[in-house]
């Protein structure tokens, strides 16, 4: 959808037109939900968050300034569930089979006869499962920078953090994930 059908949307929904609101659920809907699935590594939790995401989206609409990017504010109404979610949990224990798992993915990745395709997604696998173990801060920059690919600028106002924290819990997540990656010779 084009930005002008997006904001024409959104001033339809201002006026309470729940139709015009479902096509902006419809729309933005899988976009909230990877995030939210991403953050949480719960398919539940993710709906959950989705839908109250909605809700607000829905009752603080009025409050949207229009000449904001309308993807940014859903992604900051998102993160910001998700870290009440995983506030409310404290630190949840993080559900691993075994570092098993990881070696299994590992002999697959080095099997001559696989091609690089499959190779490739097996990597990213690995990467998404590593990034349960980050601390909430630097799970939610290396979601939004690396895996969502958002600019610098939007990865500042949808974590409310400055630029060297930023650049700082990339850093460590990128960090702690490269060397777990090593320890299995990947």
């Amino acid at each position: 959808m084009e930005t002008l059908e997006i904001q024409k949307l959104i001033q339809q929904s201002r006026r309470q037109d729940s139709y015009a609101f479902s096509l902006l659920v419809r729309q933005y809907q899988d976009f909230v939900f990877r995030l939210a699935f991403r953050l949480l590594c719960n398919y539940e939790e993710a709906q959950d968050i989705t839908q109250e995401t909605f809700i607000r989206v829905w009752t603080h609409l009025p409050q949207f300034n229009l000449q904001a990017k309308f993807t940014t504010w859903l992604y900051k109404i998102t993160v910001n569930l998700c870290y009440d979610s995983l506030r409310s949990y404290k630190k949840r224990p993080i559900v691993h089979d075994s570092e098993i798992d990881f070696l299994k993915a590992y002999q697959q990745l080095s099997d001559e006869n696989l091609e690089n395709k499959v190779m490739n997604e097996e990597l990213i696998q690995i990467i998404l499962y590593l990034t349960q173990e980050l601390t909430p801060k630097q799970k939610l920059i290396f979601t939004l920078w690396d895996l969502e690919g958002l600019e610098a600028e939007e990865v500042k106002d949808i974590s409310g953090l400055s630029s060297a924290k930023i650049k700082s819990n990339l850093y460590l997540a990128r960090k702690y994930i490269r060397e777990r990656i090593e320890k299995l010779n990947l």
